[in-house]
């Protein structure tokens, strides 16, 4: 049975978590019908004309997009133009357009993963500029039920540390609670004052994992009613964020990075900034789009080049006095082999068919 369109959203959504967007995005549904039945999804870059030829001519009737269709609120839509008339075309062919642009940018395995992949930087990445926030999980659990409450909460993202998971801390306690006459209690009798031997159990959640951690542990808890705390403690989950930082294979010169770059991507890129020609570097930052709002912090994190795209002139200059060789590959090409990836993520999620547009732009 084919899939609901809402069932692909669940899945994309765990791929690119709308909690990770910036504000000024506009990530999630842009058209369609959300009970309507899916048979092929498409991964395109950019909403165009093509991308919808394509499409039709494919069979699908999803179009997972990475830059939004619509941006900004809509007021009217002038159906005789852009974006107005691509709008439309979705209607009448019932393609379902949904759009993960910054989501996936700063999403575990997202845009700055697959670039840094494509380039063949080795890890452990780094990254650049995290994003999300973390909340402290605690639940009150009889102790013979603690472990599965555990099991449960790590099946959801909960517990990573670094390169640890399943952590929590425990703790005993006596949990105390008085059914009431249309309660139903798992331990002890309705209308009596119970004192049960129970475990404080904490562990830390991404933010946007919360929801779903708070699900499973009351879906693996023997009580019906679920004595849960969740509240934010600081810091930022695991591999979120924009741009990554990885080692070449091999020291190469800025040059000699650049000629890799336009390699490995398929279109040229230029070297905009290089403040020691000399010099080798190793270290490099990878970041897909728009990258040039981070150079300073590409600098800290200790990178010798960067590659990203949209640099412009006022860019280049910061890059040099920063002591950063970079280069500008280009929007598009930065964030085209996040594409693939994405793709097959979301057949193995949801188990329909998808794959990346044939569009490179």
């Amino acid at each position: 049975m084919a899939p609901h369109a809402h069932q692909v959203v669940e899945a994309v959504e765990r791929l690119a978590p709308p909690e990770l967007a910036e504000g000024w995005d506009n990530c999630g549904l842009q058209v369609g019908d959300l009970s309507s039945e899916v048979s092929r999804v498409l991964v395109a870059l950019t909403p165009l004309p093509e991308v919808f030829d394509e499409a039709e001519e494919e069979g699908a009737d999803f179009l997972l997009l990475h830059h939004p269709l619509l941006f900004r609120p809509v007021r009217s839509l002038d159906t005789s133009g852009y974006p107005g008339d691509l709008v439309a075309r979705a209607v009448r062919a019932g393609i379902t357009v949904y759009a993960a642009h910054t989501s996936y940018d700063a999403a575990p395995g997202g845009v700055s993963e697959a670039l840094a992949a494509a380039l063949g930087l080795r890890g452990p990445l780094e990254v650049v500029s995290p994003r999300g926030s973390l909340r402290k999980l605690v639940v009150f659990v009889p102790e013979e039920h603690a472990d599965g409450v555990a099991e449960a909460l790590a099946g959801e993202g909960a517990g990573v540390i670094g390169d640890y998971t399943h952590c929590t801390f425990r703790a005993p306690g006596t949990g105390t609670f008085l059914g009431g006459e249309a309660s139903s209690p798992a331990v002890g009798e309705r209308g009596r004052l119970e004192r049960v031997p129970e475990v404080r159990l904490e562990t830390v959640v991404p933010a946007h994992l919360a929801r779903r951690a708070v699900a499973a542990a009351k879906a693996a808890h023997p009580y019906e009613e679920v004595a849960l705390d969740l509240y934010p403690v600081d810091g930022h989950p695991q591999d979120c964020g924009y741009g990554r930082v990885g080692r070449l294979p091999e020291p190469l010169s800025p040059e000699e990075l650049r000629e890799r770059v336009s390699e490995a991507l398929g279109a040229p890129a230029r070297l905009v900034a290089n403040p020691s020609p000399g010099e080798r570097v190793e270290r490099v930052a990878a970041l897909g789009g728009s990258g040039g709002s981070f150079l300073p912090e590409v600098a800290a994190a200790g990178a010798g080049a960067y590659v990203t795209g949209d640099l412009d002139y006022h860019d280049a200059l910061l890059a040099e006095s920063l002591g950063l060789a970079a280069i500008d590959a280009g929007h598009a090409p930065t964030e085209l082999p996040a594409l693939a990836p994405l793709a097959r993520r979301l057949e193995e999620l949801c188990g329909v068919p998808a794959a990346a547009s044939r569009v490179r732009r």
